[in-house]
Parts: structure tokens; C-alpha cells; sequence
């Protein structure tokens, strides 16, 4: 009987995580997925500027020119997460 109720479980358990897996949500949809191409191009293209520049000024101004860029790396890593990338495509 012992066996019976634990063959049961685990039928049971596995009909859940099958039903689960279904009816969860796949992912991002198309628009989804375009915009967040459109957007991570957009802010790579900022990048691209902005490695290429000269920046004069004060230590703090160019600290925070340095960071900002960061930040925009950071936030392009961030979209590459969500759309399942690695690394940003060249342009």
C-alpha cells in the first residue's frame, strides 16, 4: 500500500509541474523583444560615441563621465541578460 501511495504522489507531483511549465509564460513576446534590440542599439551606439571622445575638465567631471558610461554598460548587460545574450552585437 505503501508503494501504491507514493507511486500516486509522484504521479500527482508530475502532473502539477507538467501543468505548471504549460501555462507559464515563455518569455518575452516579439514587441517585447524588438524594442529591447532597438533600445540595447540605441545605448550601444551611445557608447560607441562616447569611447571615442576627448573629455576636458576637472577630475570630478571626468570621474563622472566615466561612470555614466559605465552605467549605460551596465544597463546594456542588463538587456542582454533579459534577451538571453552574451555580448552586444557590433555594429
Amino acid at each position: 500500500m505503501k508503494k501504491i501511495t507514493r507511486t500516486i504522489w509522484v504521479g500527482i507531483l508530475s502532473a502539477l509541474a507538467f501543468l505548471g511549465a504549460c501555462t507559464s509564460t515563455k518569455g518575452l513576446t516579439k514587441a517585447e523583444r524588438n524594442q529591447l534590440i532597438q533600445e540595447r542599439d540605441s545605448i550601444q551606439t551611445i557608447i560607441n560615441s562616447r569611447e571615442s571622445a576627448c573629455v576636458y575638465g576637472s577630475p570630478e567631471v571626468i570621474e563622472a563621465y566615466g561612470k555614466e558610461t559605465q552605467r549605460l554598460r551596465n544597463q546594456v548587460k542588463e538587456i542582454n541578460a533579459r534577451l538571453g545574450e552574451d555580448e552586444p552585437k557590433k555594429q
